[in-house]
């Protein structure tokens, strides 16, 4: 189909996350999935070629529309205020051990962080980080949560085998919690790098930096 790129880029745009090949066929069903792919890289091919302030990424298994990191500060400095509300240490802590030992149970959870865990399980089921993947094959068959769609957008992820390993996961969450709560403090400017990252607060992380588009969120 001639318009087939135009097509799939204003899907791009009102699409609320990632959007998948799949998803594009349901609604132009008259074009095959080679001919949606070509497309979407046509658009990425384009948007590189003449330094668009945005990019064509790979995300959850589909496509979406993220800031570049050269023009990501500017962007933050006309979102400050505006941020959704943060995900806690606690809610950040239970998303890593779901998201590298998927799919788990509340217990095994527990047993790692020794604390109860539910508060928190509720929050990320609010927020859609994590979703429930049937019972465990144990006594009293709980439920066993594995991470979501929305978890791969949130941070930017095109498919789970693309986490980081967990000492990297780590460090990005301790250096974006401090970087956060400084701005938060007034003492730099959205955008800039603190002189230091050594002490991690204990709660906070940044929502990732907007995307080009008015569906979603994305790391930039």
């Amino acid at each position: 189909m001639k318009d087939m790129a135009r097509i799939i880029e204003a899907l791009l745009f009102a699409s609320e996350g990632s959007l998948k090949v799949e998803q594009v066929l349901e609604v132009v069903p008259e074009v095959d999935r080679e001919g949606v792919e070509e497309a979407f890289s046509e658009l990425r091919d384009f948007y590189d070629d003449t330094s668009r302030g945005f990019c064509l990424a790979p995300v959850a298994g589909g496509y979406q529309l993220l800031t570049r990191p050269d023009v990501a500060p500017w962007v933050e400095k006309m979102l400050v205020g505006r941020r959704k509300q943060r995900l806690s240490r606690a809610a950040l802590e239970v998303l890593a051990v779901v998201a590298y030992r998927q799919p788990v149970t509340r217990g095994d959870v527990e047993e790692i962080r020794g604390v109860d865990c539910g508060g928190v399980f509720r929050t990320l089921l609010d927020r859609k980080m994590v979703r429930v993947k049937g019972r465990a094959k144990t006594v009293g068959h709980p439920l066993l949560y594995v991470t979501s769609d929305h978890f791969l957008e949130h941070f930017g992820i095109p498919e789970l085998r693309d986490l980081p390993k967990i000492e990297e996961f780590e460090a990005l969450l301790s250096r974006e919690a401090v970087k956060e709560e400084l701005r938060q403090s007034g003492l730099i400017e959205a955008g800039e790098a603190p002189e230091s990252t050594a002490d991690s607060p204990e709660t906070g992380a940044t929502e990732p930096a907007a995307v080009a588009n008015t569906g979603g969120e994305g790391i930039a």
